[in-house]
């Protein structure tokens, strides 16, 4: 009578796969298939044919994938890890996957939520949604029904589903924390200014997001022209003809042409979604008693130490570019500065880690810390290869803590020299401790976020 392989939400059965001690509902549809509708804001799901067969991962979003699953217009899937039997309901955490919103997926294996749900009696939410030109540029130049910020639709469209139908796997749908990292932290910036995501969730983990990583919708219209100029598409049905392949080809020389690399891809202040940035909002108090954990790694762009990708990057002219507006004598303090904190050869990567994550979160703290309690942490722990590389936390080398994930084939290199994980997982479980203690005693165990606070 405990088995819950095939679980009955609102909208029919949905039938998972029970691995040891942990049930695993795999790709399972939180809107329409987007065929014909590749452009337009999500449809949400009326009802199931049938019993949805969620054993197996769902396809991806367009996007070019080296997880060599397919890539479907039905790609708005999410899946869901519970260790639920019976019992009160259990809290829930729901994941949304970084990768500067061109590529990545909630069902990575690096984002496997096995672990974390089994440790911490909690369920794990991944989700897939658009990505590139079909997620965040708008063509609705071209037809009325097309919209801007598909993917943040998307996010929100999922979310929605969640807060529907988690309780029939034994999730609280009154205790959803939202959690991004990347891109996907962006997105959680942006999410917590509105009102009606505030009501279905209670706080919000953003890990390595830039919540300055935004565009106003006249940068949005003015990508989206340019676009459709570089492909020579006047009218809805020129689009709607080419195949998705056509496309990302026709991306990947869009994005050379902006010359603007992972920033490309931007969530906009559309006035429809969002009406301010997510620092304007928090300084207005618009984000009230809704507490937030923030946190960065200790060298975001520190593998940008390394020559050869700097140079691949091109991020001297990123930096250069980023402080074009300052005189001469400040930037030579500036260098010199850096330089004395850092040494010549982090400079460089010190610079464009402070300028894109680490000043716009504390940013954001400071601001938020009138209204709410909201937390900081910073992420600076080593493994030998990367003391051995002279490379600090950079970017993305938390991940596998969070979730309890060491050998997935992104990550592995990280711990080749690791012959003793223990202080691996010993700092995993530190983290993890910390997440969950936010998640469920809605604290963590350090002093909060104030204007005046010494933040290094």
């Amino acid at each position: 009578n405990n088995d819950r392989t095939i679980v009955e939400c609102s909208l029919g059965k949905i039938r998972g796969v029970l691995q040891g001690s942990l049930y695993s509902y795999l790709g399972v549809p939180f809107a329409k298939s987007l065929q014909g509708s590749l452009f337009s804001p999500p449809e949400p799901i009326d009802s199931y044919e049938g019993i949805v067969d969620a054993t197996q991962y769902g396809p991806l979003c367009f996007q070019r994938s080296m997880l060599r699953r397919e890539c479907r217009h039905d790609c708005l899937n999410l899946n869901i890890f519970s260790p639920y039997e019976s019992g009160e309901p259990i809290p829930v955490l729901f994941y949304i996957h970084g990768g500067s919103l061109t590529h990545g997926s909630g069902n990575e294996s690096l984002y496997k939520g096995d672990n974390l749900a089994l440790t911490h009696n909690m369920i794990v939410v991944t989700i897939n949604y658009r990505l590139g030109i079909f997620g965040f540029l708008d063509f609705s130049s071209l037809d009325p029904s097309f919209s801007g910020n598909n993917g943040v639709r998307d996010v929100i469209c999922a979310l929605n589903w969640v807060y529907d139908n988690i309780a029939a796997f034994g999730g609280d749908r009154d205790n959803i924390t939202l959690m991004g990292q990347s891109a996907g932290g962006t997105m959680v910036s942006s999410l917590v200014t509105i009102p009606s995501i505030r009501k279905i969730t209670k706080r919000a983990v953003i890990v390595s997001g830039g919540p300055t990583q935004v565009q106003s919708s006249d940068v949005c219209l003015q990508k989206s022209k340019a676009f459709l100029e570089l492909a020579h598409i006047t009218t809805t049905q020129e689009l709607l003809s080419l195949e998705w392949k056509e496309l990302l080809d026709m991306q990947k020389e869009f994005i050379k042409m902006m010359n603007l690399g992972a920033a490309t891809f931007r969530i906009t202040v559309d006035n429809d979604l969002f009406t301010s940035t997510p620092i304007e909002a928090a300084s207005r108090g618009e984000i009230r008693d809704y507490k937030m954990l923030i946190g960065t790694t200790e060298s975001e762009m520190g593998f940008l130490a390394i020559k050869t990708l700097a140079r691949f990057i091109n991020v001297e002219r990123i930096v250069t570019d980023g402080l074009d507006k300052e005189d001469d004598a400040f930037k030579a303090t500036l260098s010199s500065l850096y330089e004395t904190l850092y040494g010549k050869e982090r400079v460089v990567p010190m610079l464009y880690t402070d300028l894109v994550f680490k000043l716009s979160s504390i940013w954001f703290a400071i601001q938020l810390s009138g209204y709410t309690d909201v937390w900081m942490y910073r992420f600076d722990f080593e493994t030998l290869a990367l003391k051995m590389n002279n490379i600090q936390a950079f970017h993305s080398t938390d991940i596998p803590y969070i979730f309890g994930n060491f050998t997935p084939v992104v990550v592995r290199p990280l711990f080749l020299l690791q012959y003793n994980m223990e202080s691996v997982y010993h700092v995993a479980s530190s983290v993890q401790h910390d997440i969950i203690s936010f998640m469920k005693h809605h604290s963590c165990d350090w002093p909060k976020i104030n204007s005046t606070y010494p933040i290094l």
